[in-house]
Protein backbone atom coordinates (compact mmCIF):
# COMPACT_ATOMS: atom_id res chain seq x y z
CA UNK A 1 0.00 0.00 0.00
CA UNK A 2 0.98 3.58 -0.46
CA UNK A 3 2.94 4.89 2.57
CA UNK A 4 1.34 8.34 2.34
CA UNK A 5 -2.11 6.76 2.35
CA UNK A 6 -1.30 4.67 5.45
CA UNK A 7 0.10 7.72 7.26
CA UNK A 8 -2.90 9.87 6.39
CA UNK A 9 -5.29 7.08 7.38
CA UNK A 10 -3.52 6.85 10.75
CA UNK A 11 -4.01 10.60 11.26
CA UNK A 12 -7.71 10.29 10.39
CA UNK A 13 -8.26 7.40 12.80
CA UNK A 14 -6.40 9.27 15.56
CA UNK A 15 -8.60 12.34 15.01
CA UNK A 16 -11.67 10.08 15.21
CA UNK A 17 -10.58 8.71 18.58
CA UNK A 18 -9.70 12.15 19.96
CA UNK A 19 -13.03 13.59 18.79
CA UNK A 20 -14.94 10.77 20.46
CA UNK A 21 -13.12 11.34 23.75
CA UNK A 22 -13.80 15.09 23.57
CA UNK A 23 -17.56 14.50 23.21
CA UNK A 24 -17.84 12.01 26.10
CA UNK A 25 -18.48 14.71 28.68
CA UNK A 26 -21.33 16.50 26.95
CA UNK A 27 -24.93 15.96 27.96
CA UNK A 28 -26.98 13.74 25.71
CA UNK A 29 -30.34 14.99 24.49
CA UNK A 30 -31.23 11.82 22.62
CA UNK A 31 -34.59 10.23 23.37
CA UNK A 32 -34.96 6.60 22.41
CA UNK A 33 -37.20 6.35 19.35
CA UNK A 34 -37.82 2.63 19.09
CA UNK A 35 -38.00 0.63 22.34
CA UNK A 36 -38.65 -2.62 20.45
CA UNK A 37 -35.26 -2.46 18.76
CA UNK A 38 -33.39 -2.02 22.04
CA UNK A 39 -35.21 -4.79 23.95
CA UNK A 40 -33.32 -7.60 22.27
CA UNK A 41 -30.01 -5.82 22.97
CA UNK A 42 -30.92 -5.21 26.63
CA UNK A 43 -30.98 -1.44 26.23
CA UNK A 44 -34.55 -1.13 27.50
CA UNK A 45 -33.58 1.01 30.52
CA UNK A 46 -31.08 3.06 28.57
CA UNK A 47 -32.11 6.08 26.50
CA UNK A 48 -28.93 6.17 24.44
CA UNK A 49 -27.92 4.84 21.06
CA UNK A 50 -25.43 1.99 20.82
CA UNK A 51 -21.94 3.27 20.01
CA UNK A 52 -21.32 1.95 16.52
CA UNK A 53 -18.45 2.22 14.03
CA UNK A 54 -18.90 1.49 10.33
CA UNK A 55 -16.57 1.86 7.36
CA UNK A 56 -16.88 2.20 3.62
CA UNK A 57 -13.68 1.16 1.84
CA UNK A 58 -13.24 2.04 -1.84
CA UNK A 59 -10.75 -0.07 -3.82
CA UNK A 60 -11.96 0.00 -7.45
CA UNK A 61 -12.27 3.21 -9.51
CA UNK A 62 -11.71 5.24 -6.36
CA UNK A 63 -9.24 4.50 -3.56
CA UNK A 64 -10.18 5.70 -0.10
CA UNK A 65 -11.94 5.05 3.17
CA UNK A 66 -14.74 6.73 5.10
CA UNK A 67 -15.33 5.93 8.78
CA UNK A 68 -18.67 6.52 10.54
CA UNK A 69 -18.67 6.61 14.38
CA UNK A 70 -22.02 7.00 16.18
CA UNK A 71 -21.99 8.30 19.75
CA UNK A 72 -24.58 7.52 22.48
CA UNK A 73 -26.50 10.71 21.64
CA UNK A 74 -27.16 9.59 18.08
CA UNK A 75 -24.71 11.97 16.37
CA UNK A 76 -22.31 10.47 13.86
CA UNK A 77 -18.75 11.56 13.22
CA UNK A 78 -17.86 11.03 9.55
CA UNK A 79 -14.17 11.12 8.71
CA UNK A 80 -12.06 9.89 5.82
CA UNK A 81 -10.08 10.62 2.69
CA UNK A 82 -9.74 9.56 -0.92
CA UNK A 83 -6.23 9.12 -2.30
CA UNK A 84 -7.02 8.42 -5.97
CA UNK A 85 -9.79 8.28 -8.56
CA UNK A 86 -11.52 11.65 -8.18
CA UNK A 87 -10.11 13.28 -11.30
CA UNK A 88 -10.62 16.89 -12.36
CA UNK A 89 -13.22 18.02 -9.78
CA UNK A 90 -13.58 21.35 -11.62
CA UNK A 91 -15.07 19.51 -14.63
CA UNK A 92 -16.69 16.63 -12.76
CA UNK A 93 -19.23 17.41 -10.07
CA UNK A 94 -18.87 14.77 -7.33
CA UNK A 95 -21.57 14.02 -4.76
CA UNK A 96 -21.53 11.63 -1.80
CA UNK A 97 -24.73 9.78 -0.93
CA UNK A 98 -25.86 6.93 1.30
CA UNK A 99 -28.25 4.67 -0.59
CA UNK A 100 -30.00 1.38 0.21
CA UNK A 101 -29.30 -1.81 -1.77
CA UNK A 102 -31.85 -0.74 -4.43
CA UNK A 103 -30.25 2.68 -4.90
CA UNK A 104 -32.91 4.65 -2.97
CA UNK A 105 -31.41 7.79 -1.41
CA UNK A 106 -31.20 7.61 2.39
CA UNK A 107 -28.92 10.57 3.09
CA UNK A 108 -27.06 13.08 0.91
CA UNK A 109 -23.73 13.87 2.59
CA UNK A 110 -22.30 16.18 -0.10
CA UNK A 111 -22.90 19.54 1.57
CA UNK A 112 -22.20 18.26 5.10
CA UNK A 113 -18.82 16.75 4.17
CA UNK A 114 -17.66 19.86 2.28
CA UNK A 115 -14.84 17.83 0.70
CA UNK A 116 -11.74 19.71 -0.50
CA UNK A 117 -10.11 18.12 -3.56
CA UNK A 118 -6.40 17.67 -4.36
CA UNK A 119 -4.39 15.67 -6.96
CA UNK A 120 -7.05 13.09 -7.95
CA UNK A 121 -8.19 12.73 -4.34
CA UNK A 122 -9.23 14.72 -1.30
CA UNK A 123 -7.73 16.21 1.79
CA UNK A 124 -8.76 14.38 4.99
CA UNK A 125 -12.23 15.45 6.12
CA UNK A 126 -14.10 15.12 9.39
CA UNK A 127 -17.57 16.35 10.33
CA UNK A 128 -20.13 15.61 13.02
CA UNK A 129 -23.62 15.02 11.60
CA UNK A 130 -26.48 15.08 14.10
CA UNK A 131 -29.16 13.66 11.79
CA UNK A 132 -27.23 10.64 10.46
CA UNK A 133 -28.54 7.56 12.29
CA UNK A 134 -26.53 4.35 11.90
CA UNK A 135 -28.62 2.01 14.08
CA UNK A 136 -30.45 4.02 16.79
CA UNK A 137 -33.82 2.80 15.54
CA UNK A 138 -35.41 1.13 12.53
CA UNK A 139 -34.58 4.18 10.36
CA UNK A 140 -30.82 3.61 10.76
CA UNK A 141 -28.85 3.31 7.54
CA UNK A 142 -27.19 0.06 8.63
CA UNK A 143 -30.67 -1.44 9.10
CA UNK A 144 -32.16 -0.08 5.86
CA UNK A 145 -34.32 -2.67 4.16
CA UNK A 146 -34.44 -2.96 0.41
CA UNK A 147 -37.73 -3.42 -1.42
CA UNK A 148 -36.00 -5.94 -3.66
CA UNK A 149 -36.91 -9.42 -2.43
CA UNK A 150 -35.39 -11.64 -5.11
CA UNK A 151 -33.40 -14.41 -3.58
CA UNK A 152 -32.96 -13.23 -0.02
CA UNK A 153 -35.57 -13.00 2.64
CA UNK A 154 -34.42 -9.60 3.84
CA UNK A 155 -31.68 -7.53 2.23
CA UNK A 156 -30.46 -4.89 4.68
CA UNK A 157 -27.69 -2.34 4.75
CA UNK A 158 -26.55 0.62 2.75
CA UNK A 159 -23.80 1.75 0.41
CA UNK A 160 -21.80 4.96 0.28
CA UNK A 161 -22.10 6.02 -3.34
CA UNK A 162 -20.03 8.59 -5.21
CA UNK A 163 -21.76 10.18 -8.15
CA UNK A 164 -19.93 11.96 -10.95
CA UNK A 165 -22.08 14.52 -12.81
CA UNK A 166 -25.25 12.82 -11.53
CA UNK A 167 -24.22 9.31 -12.65
CA UNK A 168 -23.11 6.45 -10.39
CA UNK A 169 -19.31 6.43 -10.35
CA UNK A 170 -18.23 4.25 -7.41
CA UNK A 171 -19.78 2.69 -4.32
CA UNK A 172 -18.75 0.74 -1.26
CA UNK A 173 -20.91 -1.06 1.32
CA UNK A 174 -21.18 0.36 4.84
CA UNK A 175 -19.86 -2.40 7.07
CA UNK A 176 -20.23 -2.36 10.81
CA UNK A 177 -16.91 -2.92 12.55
Amino acid sequence: MNTKFIFTLSIVILSLILSAVAHDNEECHYVKRSPELFERHDYENNDTCPCTVATATFTDKVTGIVVFAQDPCGSTLVTGLFSDGLVDPDKNCYSFRIVDKCGKLLNDLTSALNVKFRNNGTFPFSVRIDDLNLNCDSDGVLLAESDKKRYVKRDTGADLQIQQNGQNYASAPLSSV
